[in-house]
């Protein structure tokens, strides 16, 4: 009888340790370690108009600030030893910016890059160099105006890169739109141009700024495309400062490598535009761009810069 409960016990005895192994589990949990390249938590749902809101307000902020930049050109005066050199300016603007963009991203999530995607955000950093260097050159050469109408071929550039990396479906409408839109902005630049009598030297000055302005909005372009990829991994503000280090680093090798030691200042009048781009258009402006870019196709967020043109041409009439 003893011989026939063994069996008993041992059955009875493994249950338990069964049972307090499962409870284990329960009281223990194990630490689960996201995959490489598993992607964050989808932000809340935002609306769509409210995206595009904002993208239409950072491009009229944007519109101010290069009035701003054009009219306080105006008042630098070589005469007086006042040099304005456009790459020391913008890389001013992004030493200046991106500390500021880290610190905020570090506080608010505390995310470094994935090995896997630094490549990506090297190539962002390297689409906003050109962005902004090729614009305040081509502002300088071509004039506001110019750079102005100039801004509508960034959904065209947007769209059709898009469409070739299969990234977006493509419609006959939107290239409808986008080609309209384009053939407006490219009428009123030629009516400008063949408005105005021009000499050998003016029209090569303002070839090469409007040469400079097609980069950079086929930077614009390729900015919203890559950040698009990045945004759906990481926290935007994150996106944004890693970008700005990257540029910073390339603005600032273009300017030791392009720019005489004489030309390494800033006229005091510069100091209050440049204050006006590092925390409007920088800090808040690509912030936003960013952010807004998580929801909306590529194509349809970079479509926001109609509403940089029409204000733009508003302030200057």
């Amino acid at each position: 009888m003893t011989e026939s409960l063994g069996p008993l016990r041992s059955k009875k005895q493994h249950s338990t340790s069964l049972d307090i192994e499962s409870l284990g589990a329960f009281t223990r949990p194990n630490k689960i370690l996201p995959a490489p390249d598993t992607p964050r938590l989808k932000p809340p749902a935002v609306k769509t108009w409210k995206c595009q809101l904002a993208l239409a307000i950072t491009q009229i902020s944007f519109c101010c600030g290069s009035v701003y930049l054009k009219r306080a050109l105006r008042a630098v005066d070589s005469t007086k030893g006042q040099n304005f050199h456009p790459i020391i300016y913008a890389f001013t603007r992004e030493v200046i910016a991106a500390p500021i963009m880290c610190s905020m991203a570090w506080a608010s999530s505390r995310v470094l890059p994935k090995r896997s995607d630094l490549l990506h955000v090297g190539a962002l950093g390297v689409c906003l160099f050109f962005n902004q260097l090729m614009y305040i050159i081509g502002i300088s050469l071509s004039g506001v105006l110019v750079a102005t109408c100039m801004q509508p071929t960034i959904p065209v550039f947007t769209a059709m890169i898009a469409v070739c990396l299969r990234l977006e479906a493509g419609s006959v409408q939107k290239f409808l739109g986008i080609g309209l839109a384009v053939a407006g902005s490219v009428s009123m630049v030629a009516g400008g141009v063949s408005g105005q009598h021009q000499t050998a030297a003016e029209g090569h000055k303002m070839l090469m700024g409007n040469a400079c302005l097609l980069a950079n909005t086929l930077a614009m372009a390729m900015y919203f495309i890559t950040a698009k990829q990045l945004v759906l991994k990481y926290p935007p503000m994150c996106v944004a400062a890693w970008a700005y280090i990257t540029a910073a680093v390339c603005m600032g090798v273009a300017a030791a490598a392009f720019v005489e030691q004489k030309d390494w200042q800033l006229p005091s009048i510069m100091l209050g535009p440049l204050a006006y781009w590092v925390v409007v258009c920088s800090v808040i402006g690509y912030y936003v761009v960013t952010w807004a870019t998580q929801y909306l196709p590529a194509s349809q967020a970079s479509q926001t810069v109609a509403s940089y043109c029409a204000c733009t041409v508003r302030l200057l009439l």
